[in-house]
């Protein structure tokens, strides 16, 4: 795919927008439930309950919790290296697109931080100021499906698409977009999916392929 065809970029969040082990694994750090969550992610790998099924397990051990005090856990997260001046150059001529199985806080905060076009990711509930629950709107296996969406939303395919991520989950997305690029992946099936592949913690390197 030709450069010069790609129209929108749509990037994961955790691991390549920020430097992040990922929103989910922030919160329970901040919030001393790592331990406690450990077993649901054990149970999702190994095919014992959905996705939705963790991220509910996860949120219940936030139950209670004030949304001000996520969103402070969250708002410290570090933007990944050069963020700033790859985005300010796309933006000239590209639409930019946030698809993060993480948390929509997050990824509202980035997209607005770096005058980005679209960002889905997971809701937290709440009542009265404190967490209560989980809409999940991005399943694992859902990304390809935002990419069309996003894709239709700009008047464009998605072979005018690229798509920058860093796990299995954005596999579905990397098939579906007409340039996919892994930015430091984590998992070696990734590498079998996608165009390009960058090995450094710096977001400028990205902008070779683009």
């Amino acid at each position: 795919m030709s450069k010069q065809k790609i129209k929108l970029v749509a990037f994961d969040l955790d691991g390549v927008l920020v430097d992040s082990k990922g929103s989910w694994r922030e919160v329970h750090e901040a919030l001393g439930t790592v331990k406690q969550a450990e077993p649901h992610e054990r149970l999702f790998y190994e095919g014992k309950i959905s996705f939705d099924d963790w991220a509910e397990l996860d949120t219940k051990l936030w139950a209670g919790t004030d949304i001000e005090k996520i969103k402070e856990i969250l708002y410290e997260i570090r933007p990944m290296r050069g963020i700033t001046y790859t985005l300010n150059k796309l933006r000239k001529n590209y639409k930019l697109a946030i698809i993060s199985g993480g948390l929509q806080i997050l990824a509202d905060k980035i997209k607005n931080d770096y005058g980005m076009h679209h960002a889905v990711g997971n809701e937290i509930l709440t009542n009265g100021g404190k967490v209560c629950g989980i809409k999940q709107v991005v399943g694992f296996k859902d990304k390809s499906e935002f990419l069309r969406k996003f894709a239709k939303e700009e008047g464009i395919t998605t072979d005018a698409c690229a798509a920058v991520g860093d796990y299995i989950n954005d596999i579905p997305m990397f098939k579906e977009a007409g340039l996919s690029i892994a930015f430091n992946p984590k998992h070696a099936d990734v590498v079998d999916h996608v165009d390009e592949i960058v090995y450094e913690k710096n977001l400028i390197k990205i902008l070779e392929f683009l």
